[in-house]
This record gives structure tokens, sequence and C-alpha cells, in this order.
């Protein structure tokens, strides 16, 4: 460029704005959203449908709740329900396990289940040409599996070995002692979803056949569909699809609450030699999802950390740096609610780590302020309005509050709570989660971390097998 254009470019370009770095930006509020209320029907038999339609994309999700789940074991057949309901998709109906996968694979269709402790949910994924196919193949599922024994014996090893795996796991032997503590021995939800090595390889073709039957009737289960449906489309497809399945009249089975826990016994260890890592995790009482508090404990939970700014994050990982990340989270079933606080910290400071922690937990209880309420509101708008982001996630979202049993408005009723909690609020909530009420799980190498543990944190520590 020549040089007096250069120079005169440079005459003529406006100063650059200053910009005040001495203070933070304002933080807008977040704009108001209102999630769509599904629209509820019940079929000819008994099957109750939560539909949103969502026109524009040829794309349907459904989710199929059944009640029951893992807390349904017998106590020496754990991780039947787990294997009956994976064994649904590995041959129905006409279908072998083979012939199944591939009509599926054919029909470009995402269909799956899931386990869960107090129900299974049976997914379909599908473009709207597709539906009827679909549901076709849903129905064979739910009221036509096969059980045959060379597919059990097949996805019994792959069990086994999936279990053996886990139990390499400091994760996830810690979420399985934590449960175990927690609950209590005998209680439906002491053990693990998958069940043991030892009870796995028990079961039989019988024993998935006796859980499936227990379970799989319309009389609870609700079907959450969301996409480029109509009712009334929707409506005779099922009536078509799902007319062989029978009520049975049977009871809703309860699950009792967990045991209160205070004074000693409330503190494990787990040895896991060699590991570099220690999980630590603290699960505390909080209000039950149908408290007034239910919403104000979630919002504490959110500050508490539920973001990576929250205050677990910002002590453990960003001032202190002891780990990569810390949780914590909420959760409100109808009888009971639990907070659970959780990270995986360097073997060399997992001494300081747990005392932060719980010192952390310790000041929880004493309260927020008016900032951190406010971001805690705006963390839980963007979740439910990403919640809302694709039909697979409509779905999903409002098929885990069926599980809970909660009702279709519970995702709208949640947030105008959350927008009406006051800072008065979320404190009194936060109160209810006491740690001389909680229980603490270690899982690492002892050989490295019990004594310093036990000099900084005194308990009567108990080592599990």
């Amino acid at each position: 460029m020549n040089l007096a254009w250069l120079a005169l470019a440079c005459a003529h370009t406006p100063e650059a704005p200053v910009v005040d770095l001495s203070t933070p930006p304002t933080v807008a509020s977040a704009a108001d959203f209102e999630p769509p209320s599904p629209v509820e029907f019940t079929l000819s038999t008994g099957l109750k449908v939560w539909l949103v339609e969502r026109p524009g994309l040829p794309l349907v999700s459904l989710r199929l709740v059944v009640p029951g789940g893992s807390a349904r074991d017998a106590a020496d057949k754990h991780g039947a329900t787990n294997l009956a309901d994976n064994a649904l998709k590995h041959g129905s109906g006409e279908r072998d396990a083979t012939e199944f996968a591939a009509e599926v694979e054919r029909l470009a269709l995402s269909l799956g289940v899931y386990t869960g402790g107090m129900a299974s949910t049976v997914s379909l994924d599908a473009h709207t040409d597709r539906l009827e196919a679909g549901l076709g193949l849903m129905a064979d599922m739910i009221l036509r599996p096969r059980f045959d024994d060379d597919d059990v014996e097949r996805l019994k090893n792959l069990q086994i070995g999936a279990l053996t795996e886990s139990a390499d796991d400091p994760r996830m032997l810690a979420a399985w002692a934590l449960d175990a503590q927690y609950y209590g021995k005998g209680h439906p939800l002491a053990h693990p979803t998958d069940g043991t090595i030892e009870t796995v390889k028990g079961l039989t073709a019988d024993d998935l056949r006796a859980s499936y039957a227990s379970r799989f009737v319309p009389d609870h289960a609700v079907l959450v569909v969301a996409g480029d449906v109509t009712r009334a489309h929707l409506t005779a497809l099922l009536e078509g699809s799902l007319a062989e399945w029978k009520p049975a009249g049977s009871a809703l089975v309860k699950v009792p609450p967990p045991p209160a826990h205070s004074g000693n016994g409330r503190h494990f260890f787990v040895h896991k030699p060699g590991t570099s890592q220690t999980a630590l995790r603290v699960i505390l009482p909080a209000p039950p999802s149908g408290d007034k508090a239910s919403a104000p404990a979630q919002l504490g939970s959110i500050v508490l950390g539920g973001t990576f700014t929250s205050r677990l994050n910002r002590l453990l990982r960003e001032e202190k740096g002891y780990t990569y990340g810390a949780r914590a989270s909420y959760n409100g079933k109808s009888n009971y609610g639990y907070l659970m606080a959780r990270t995986n910290v360097q073997l060399d400071v997992s001494a300081p780590a747990l005392v932060d922690l719980l010192g952390a937990l310790e000041t929880y209880t004493g309260g927020i302020d008016d900032v951190e309420l406010g971001k805690a509101l705006g963390s839980w708008q963007t979740n439910v309005v990403e919640a809302m982001g694709s039909r697979a996630a409509i779905a999903s979202a409002y098929a885990s509050y069926a599980e809970e049993g909660m009702p279709r408005t519970s995702l709208g009723d949640g947030l105008d709570k959350a927008q009406a909690a006051t800072v008065a609020d979320v404190n009194q909530a936060v109160k209810a989660s006491k740690v001389d009420e909680a229980v603490i799980v270690v899982v690492g190498d002892l050989d490295q971390i019990r004594a310093p543990i036990e000099a900084a944190v005194e308990a009567n520590w108990t080592v599990l097998d």
C-alpha cells in the first residue's frame, strides 16, 4: 500500500472505545419461557399417553415408562430386571436376535431399553414415515419377547463382563457402596441395577420371563410421545399395535424411604489398591419432591455444585487444584429426597480435599445470597429450554417425571416454583441437608490414604468388602 494512503487511512480510523475492566459486565435476566404441557389421554388398554405435538420435522420420539425397575428384583436375583429388559430387543415376535437387529437397522430406527431403580423405559425414535413399522417392533418387544436360552446365556456373559470391568472403576465402586450404605441392607434400591456377578450367574430364562411378566402391564405405565404426529393418528396406531396388551389390575408397589442416618456408622472406606485417584461421595437428606421446599432445594444444589462456577467446583478445582471437577445434585422422590456431592481427587490430597468438601457442605447449610440465586435460576431456565430442543429431549424430559410418578405438568410447575422462590425459601430448604446426617464413602488406595483421612476426619470409619 502507498505510504500516503496508509497514513490517510490511519488518520481516519476511529479510536477504539475504552473498556472498563474493573467491574464485571451486567448479566441480563433469562428470557421468560413456558414449556409445553403434554396432552393426556388413555387408550382402551388403560395405557396413559402424554403427547407433545411438534410438527416441522418428520421425526417422532416415544418413551414407554413401565414402573418397577430393579427395585422389583428378588433378594437372590439381583440384576434380573436389567437382564430381562436387555433381552427384549434381542429377539421378539417372529424374529430372533439377528433378524430383529437387522430390521431395526433397515428401518433406521433407534430402539432401546433403559433400566432404572424405579422404572424401565423403552425408547423409540423414528422418521414419521416409519413410525407404524417402528411401533410394530416396539409392540413385539413389549408383548412378545422370546427369551431364547442361547440369547439369555450370551447376554448373561456380557453382563458379567461389564460387571467385572465396572469393579475396576473407583467411581462405580463408590456408587455401589453409597447405595448399599445409604439405603441399607434389604432395601429394594440398595443393590446395583446390573446385579452382582454371583447373582447374574444364577439367573435363568425363566427368571427373566417372571421379571418381565410382573412388570410389563399397562396398568401404571405412561407412554410419552413428542414429534410430528397428531393425536388422532397416534391413537389409531397405538390401538392397533398394542391391542393385545391387557391390564392386570395390579397395585403400584411403593418403595420405602431410606433409614435416617446419624451418629457413628456413617463413614466408609472401599479399598482399591493402585489407583491414582480417590473417589469422594457424600449423600445428605433433602426435601421430597412433593414438598414446597423441593424447588428451593434444587436451586440450592445448583449453587452448591450444579454449574462450572458453583461453590464446590470453584473451591476444589479452581482454588485448591484438587480435581478436574466437583458436582452436587438434588434428587426428590415422592417420600424422600437427597443431596449428593461427588468428586474424584488426586491421591496425595485425599485428606485435605475431604476436609474441604465437608467444610463446603457445612457452609452451604448457612445459606446463599441474591446473586447466587439469580445465577441458579438462570441455569434452571437454560436447562428447561435445552430440554425442549429436540423431539427426543422433550420425550426424555417428560419420561423422567413419569418415572417418578409425577404429573405431566411437573416441568412447567417446577419452573414456576423456582421463579417464585426467594433467598429465604432456599436458605430454609438447605437446612434439611445436615452434614451430621450424611453418609460418606471414600474409595481409593487405603494403604496411602487411610491414615491421613482418619487423622483429618475423626469418625468411626468402616472398611467395606
